[in-house]
């Protein structure tokens, strides 16, 4: 017998709202009166966005989804496994992604045993982090019963997603420092069976056209928002094989840096999309 409960326990998205009012709008409203083949052909792209909004927005969803012959095409990169636990101390919601099958299980092991072993770095990080905050609290006369559980969160988002190119974000959080947030980025060919570098995508002079992309970019900026800016770093130097990127929707390379490492708090993690030297 099937067990249901998976799907029955699905927790739908908020945005899942939003794709299905634009597609009641294909066929009421301003196009009230349009032929019924138009109205029909909006179904199918109609499906078909829910489904890759439910893939990626809802792990629940995409665990089940697996398991089923027509669906399990689409989400054969990832698969979701999530679990949540809590104390005194403090609480946990962490959800980890896994590649299969892509045909190379050598790749999908190295990729996922990485993976796996990040997270738990980063769950016994926030944990060791979480006991000290309360036996300060503790020793400095607070009442334990007062303690506010640390809550720490971990997650992903599938920033692209091809026959060849897989681009994951994985970001971890406590909210005991509001200021406190890792970010790590993971862009894999699947063909090659690597993990992808700057100098991998941009060559050799990788440095070079990464600056200069992100200067341009800085020249569009208000006055205010370049003030943002630390006037005394060298975009050169920062540029390493190691720096964060991701690919975007479009497949273009997208460089991360840290808070404060580029410019004054209030910037945030400034992102630059890399544009390819003409």
């Amino acid at each position: 017998m099937i067990d249901h409960s998976p799907y029955d326990n699905i927790q739908i998205p908020q945005q899942l709202s939003n794709v299905v009012e634009n597609a009641i709008a294909c066929g009421t409203g301003k196009h009230r009166r349009r032929p019924w083949k138009a109205v029909a052909a909006c179904v199918p792209a109609t499906m078909a966005a829910c489904l890759v909004l439910l893939l990626n927005l809802s792990p629940s969803f995409a665990a089940g989804a697996c398991s089923l012959p027509v669906v399990g095409d689409v989400c054969r990169i990832f698969v979701f496994r999530e679990y949540h636990t809590q104390d005194e101390i403090k609480y946990i919601d962490a959800v980890i992604p896994q590649i299969e099958n892509t045909g190379k299980t050598q790749l999908e092991q190295r990729v996922n045993l990485y993976i796996q072993q990040l997270i738990q770095n980063c769950l016994d990080e926030s944990e060791a982090r979480a006991k000290e905050y309360y036996d300060a609290f503790v020793a400095t006369g607070g009442d334990p019963a007062d303690f506010h559980p640390i809550g720490i969160t971990i997650d992903y988002e599938v920033k692209y997603l091809t026959s060849q190119y897989v681009s994951l974000h994985i970001y971890h959080y406590e909210t005991a420092i509001a200021a406190y947030q890792t970010d790590y980025y993971y862009t894999l060919d699947l063909e090659s069976e690597k993990v992808l570098t700057l100098k991998d995508w941009f060559g050799n002079d990788y440095k070079q056209i990464v600056a200069d992309s992100i200067r341009n970019t800085i020249l569009t900026w208000s006055p205010e928002d370049r003030r943002e800016l630390w006037t005394d770093i060298s975009l050169e130097d920062l540029i390493t094989e190691q720096r964060s990127f991701y690919l975007n929707e479009d497949g273009q390379a997208v460089v991360v840096f840290d808070k404060y490492e580029l410019a004054c708090g209030a910037a945030g993690r400034p992102e630059f999309v890399i544009s390819q030297p003409s």
